[in-house]
C-alpha cells in the first residue's frame, strides 16, 4: 500500500513520496487499487476483483448465491474494464497500468465505465440495505464495506460523516453514486467524495 506525503492544500492538491510528486487524483486511484487488489500482492487479477463479493458473503452471513447480482457486476467490470487495462498481456494489471488507464478511461468513458460503476455500486448497496428502506444508514454502511473491503471499520464511520450531505444519518443512491464519481475525478482535496475509502 502505498504512503504519501501531503505537501500543500488547495483546489488541486499535489502529494510527494521522495522526488515523486503527485496528484489527488493519482493518490485516489492508488487506494483504489490496494481496496480491490484483495491479496495485496500488488497485482490486480481477476480472482481479486470478484473475490470482493465472496468477501462480503462470508461477512454477512449469506449463500454465494445471495451475492450473485455483485459477483456478475463485478466480473462485468474486470472483463470490459480492468482486463483492457493489462497492457503487457500478463494476466494482471499492476499499479501504473491501472493509474494511467483508469484516468484515460474516465475522461472519455470508454467501456461505458460508469454504467459498470453504478451497477456494481447499486448491487452491493441493496445487499448492504438490510432494512430494505433504499438507504443506508451508518451501521449498514460501515458493515457493508468492512465486509467488503476489510478495512478497519473505524475507517468508513468517518467517512460517513463526510459523504451524508444532507445530514439525515443515511445515504442514498445518488449520495453513493455521487460520492464514487467525485473520488474517481475530482483533483479537488477538499471534495466530499475523496473520503469514499477513508481519509486520504
Amino acid at each position: 500500500m502505498v504512503s504519501w506525503a501531503r505537501l500543500a492544500c488547495s483546489e488541486a492538491t499535489t502529494w510527494s513520496e521522495g522526488d515523486v510528486v503527485v496528484s489527488v487524483l493519482d493518490i485516489k486511484l492508488d487506494r483504489s487499487f490496494d481496496v480491490f487488489d484483495s491479496d495485496r500482492d500488488g497485482r490486480l487479477e481477476k480472482s481479486d476483483v470478484i473475490g470482493l463479493s465472496d468477501r462480503l458473503a462470508e461477512s454477512l452471513g449469506v449463500a454465494p448465491a445471495v451475492v450473485a447480482g455483485l459477483r456478475g457486476s463485478l466480473e462485468d467490470l474486470w472483463d470490459a474494464v480492468f482486463q483492457r487495462m493489462d497492457k503487457n498481456d500478463d494476466g494482471a494489471v499492476d499499479r501504473q497500468e491501472f493509474r494511467a488507464a483508469f484516468r484515460a478511461r474516465i475522461v472519455t468513458d470508454q467501456n461505458r465505465i460508469w454504467e459498470r460503476i453504478r451497477n456494481m455500486s447499486n448491487a452491493w448497496t441493496e445487499l448492504g440495505d438490510r432494512d430494505g428502506d433504499g438507504m443506508l444508514s451508518r451501521e449498514e454502511y460501515t458493515s457493508l464495506l468492512h465486509g467488503m473491503f476489510r478495512l478497519p471499520r473505524e475507517t468508513f464511520d468517518e467517512a460517513f460523516n463526510q459523504l451524508d450531505v444532507d445530514g439525515d444519518g443515511q445515504l442514498s443512491r445518488d449520495e453513493i453514486s455521487s460520492a464514487m464519481k467525485e473520488y474517481y475525478t475530482s483533483d479537488n482535496y477538499s471534495a466530499r467524495g475523496n473520503q469514499f475509502f477513508g481519509r486520504l
